[in-house]
């Protein structure tokens, strides 16, 4: 095998795994797009986009995605319908931290109308 041949090997595999990376904190939870869509991770979305956001927005400069009583409580909007507590709370938390994420990053400005990282006059 020449080393050509092994440099494409080796490239093609990085690919095919990182394809199957999470971009999520939680290495051992995946992100799909059926999580996206469940209530808890919904709920927990939100409610992480608007804490990021107001913590951003009130230049802290700590970065708290799994503090505070919302992360720590990951109840709400939560009803028996949804299956037991425990399952509804880790959805939760996964899109809390998730949704942390984005809202801190568009108040800091790392989201505007030309893209990720800004860009224009």
């Amino acid at each position: 095998m020449s080393c050509r041949t092994a440099l494409i090997a080796l490239i093609a595999s990085a690919l095919a795994l990182s394809a199957y990376a999470s971009p999520s904190k939680h290495p051992h939870q995946r992100i799909t797009k059926e999580t996206r869509h469940d209530p808890a991770f919904r709920a927990g979305f939100n409610d992480g986009y608007r804490q990021g956001a107001n913590d951003c927005e009130a230049l802290s400069n700590s970065y708290k995605d799994e503090m505070g009583p919302i992360y720590e409580r990951a109840a709400d909007g939560y009803t028996p319908q949804y299956g037991d507590l425990a399952s509804y709370q880790e959805l939760f938390r996964l899109g809390y931290v998730d949704g942390y994420k984005d809202g801190w990053d568009f108040n800091a400005g790392q989201y505007t109308p030309f893209g990720a990282g800004g860009g224009g006059p």
